[in-house]
C-alpha cells in the first residue's frame, strides 16, 4: 500500500523528532526548512551532563529470580516526574568504536529484565538469554528426558493481575525521556532515549534516575558521516528511538538515522558491548536503509526473540506500517525478507513482547511531538497492543481484529487532565513484575516525561490498561 510521505520536523516536547502526519500534498503542513525547527529547539534532554557509571558487576551465571526493584514499599518521599526542563551539559564519554559484527565474549548476563524464560536441562523451567523484552521468547518446554507430561510456562506467572488498579511508579531525579527504552543488568536499570549522541539514566531502584554519559560521547561513527555526504543538505540533529535487549551474550542497541524530517531516507544501527556498565559500545553500522524509494521507514526498532531463541527486528513508522525481519544471533539481518506485521493511518514504534504462549505487539498510534504548528491540545499519542502465537504474526486485538488491517486495542493514552497525550513505549520485567514504559506530554508545557507503570495482565491474557 502506497502511502504519500509524512510531514515531520516537529518538537519532542522540545526538541525535534521525526514524526509527523500523513499529509496532503500542498497542504502547507511542512516545515520550510531545518532552522525553522533548530530555532524552536529548547530540549532539556538533548545533552547528558557527566555522571557517575554504574559499575556493574562480575558476569553473573545468570539473572536473579527475585523481585529486584522496587523492593517492599516505595519511597514516600519520591516526587512524582521530576524535572522536566533543567539544563543538561554535553557529555564527556566516547567510546564507540568500529568492528566487525558479533565482536566480543560472553559479558555480564543481565539481571531478570529483558531475558525471556527457557528451559533448564532438566526441563523444569529457567531463565535464558534473550531480547529486547524480558519474555519475548524462550516459553519454558520438555527437555527429551523430562518425562511424561507438559512442562508450565513459567512466563504465565509474571504480571497476574490481582484485581487491583496499576500502579504509576513515583520518580525522580532525571526524569526527561522521548522514545525511551531500558534494560536491568546486574541489580541497575540502564535507560536510553532519542536525544544527542543517544542520552543514557540509570537507577538502582526504578524510582530515582540520575544521567550518565551518553552511548556515542561527542562523536558519531564514521559510517554516518559518509551516509549524510551522500545526502547533501540533510537535516540530521541526533538518533531517534533506541532500543536496548540482551541476547548470544551481548547487550544490544538499535538506533535510529533519518537524514530528513518528514521523508524516508533513514538508517538503523546497531550496536553491542559485552558489559553495560563500561558504557563502552562497538558501532557495526546499519542492518537496514531505506533511500526514500520504499514504502516503509527505517526507523523506530525494536527487537524480539521467539521461543527457540531466534532474534527478530520489528521497526517502521507511517507509510506501509511495521516490518519484521529475522537477525543471526550476531545481530545482523538474515536475507531480505520483510514481513508486514501491522499498519494504520498514523503509526510507529513496535514493541514484542512475549507472555504465557503468546507474542505482544504494541504500537503508537496518533501524532507527537508540539511545535511546528502543532499545539499540546493536538497531540493524539496513544498506544494500542494486539497479539498473536507466532511471532510473525497474525496480530489481532482484543475484538479478534488483524492489525494489519488498523487493529489494536488501545491500553495508554493522554488522560484529559494532566497528561495531554503518551506514547512510543518499551516492556520490562524485573523479578515477576512487568512494568510499562514510555514518555507522556504535560498538559500546558508539553515537555515529555518519563512514566513507569505496572503491566499485569487478566485471566484471558490482555494487559491491563494504567497511567499515563
Amino acid at each position: 500500500m502506497n502511502r504519500i510521505p509524512l510531514c515531520a520536523a516537529v518538537l519532542l516536547g522540545f526538541g525535534c523528532t521525526e514524526q509527523g502526519e500523513t499529509a496532503a500534498p500542498g497542504s502547507g503542513d511542512c516545515p520550510s526548512s531545518q532552522s525553522n525547527c533548530e530555532s524552536a529547539l529548547q530540549s532539556p534532554g538533548s545533552s547528558v551532563p557527566t555522571g557517575p557509571v554504574p559499575t556493574g558487576g562480575d558476569a553473573m551465571s545468570g539473572p536473579s529470580e527475585r523481585i529486584a526493584t522496587p523492593s517492599g514499599a516505595l519511597p514516600p518521599s519520591a516526587s512524582e516526574g521530576g524535572s522536566d526542563t533543567a539544563p543538561q551539559p554535553t557529555p564527556t564519554m566516547g567510546d564507540v568504536t568500529s568492528g566487525p559484527t558479533g565482536a566480543g565474549g560472553t559479558g555480564a548476563r543481565p539481571d531478570s529484565s529483558q531475558t525471556p524464560l527457557a528451559p533448564s536441562p532438566d526441563g523444569a523451567g529457567g531463565f535464558a538469554a534473550g531480547g529486547s523484552s524480558f519474555g519475548t521468547g524462550g516459553a519454558a518446554s520438555a527437555s527429551p528426558d523430562a518425562g511424561a507430561g507438559p512442562v508450565r510456562d513459567e512466563t504465565c506467572e509474571l504480571g497476574v493481575h490481582d484485581g487491583s488498579t496499576p500502579e504509576v511508579l513515583p520518580l525522580s531525579g532525571d526524569t526527561f525521556a522521548h522514545d525511551p527504552t531500558m534494560i536491568e543488568a546486574d541489580g541497575v536499570f540502564y535507560r536510553f532515549w532519542t536525544g544527542d549522541y543517544i542520552p543514557m539514566a540509570s537507577s538502582n531502584d526504578l524510582l530515582n534516575w540520575r544521567n550518565g554519559p551518553s552511548v556515542y560521547g561527542r562523536s558519531y561513527p564514521a559510517w554516518s558521516d559518509e551516509w549524510r555526504a551522500d545526502n547533501p543538505g540533510n537535516t540530521f540533529n541526533f538518533p531517534w528511538a533506541p532500543d536496548v535487549s540482551y541476547f548470544s551474550g551481548q547487550f544490544h542497541l538499535y538506533s535510529s538515522f533519518s537524514a530528513f524530517f518528514g521523508r524516508n531516507i533513514s538508517c538503523i544501527t546497531h550496536l553491542t558491548t559485552p558489559d553495560i556498565a563500561s558504557g563502552e559500545w562497538t558501532d557495526h553500522g546499519p542492518v537496514v536503509c531505506t533511500d526514500g524509494s520504499q514504502d516503509y521507514n527505517a526507523i523506530d526498532a525494536d527487537v524480539g526473540v521467539d521461543t527457540e531463541g531466534n532474534p527478530w527486528l520489528a521497526f517502521g513508522s507511517f507509510w506501509d506500517g511495521i516490518q519484521l525481519f529475522p537477525l543471526d544471533q550476531n545481530g545482523d539481518r538474515v536475507g531480505n525478507e520483510l514481513m508486514q506485521i501491522a499498519w494504520a493511518r498514523e503509526i510507529e514504534a513496535p514493541v514484542l513482547f512475549y507472555r504465557c504462549g503468546y507474542y505482544y505487539l504494541f504500537v503508537t498510534w496518533g501524532l507527537c511531538c508540539p511545535g511546528e504548528g502543532r499545539s499540546v491540545s493536538q497531540l493524539t499519542y496513544r498506544v494500542a497492543v494486539g497479539r498473536s502465537e507466532q511471532i510473525t504474526g497474525p496480530y489481532v486485538d482484543r475484538d479478534g481484529k488483524l492489525m494489519t488491517d488498523g487493529g489494536g486495542t488501545v491500553i495508554v493514552q493522554g488522560d484529559g487532565a494532566n497528561f495531554a497525550a503518551a506514547g512510543h513505549s518499551d516492556v520490562l520485567v524485573s523479578g515477576d513484575q512487568i512494568y510499562h514504559l514510555y514518555h507522556a506530554y504535560r498538559a500546558g508545557s508539553g515537555a515529555a516525561t518519563l512514566r513507569i507503570v505496572e503491566l499485569p495482565f487478566d485471566d484471558e491474557g490482555w494487559p491491563v490498561p494504567g497511567g499515563p
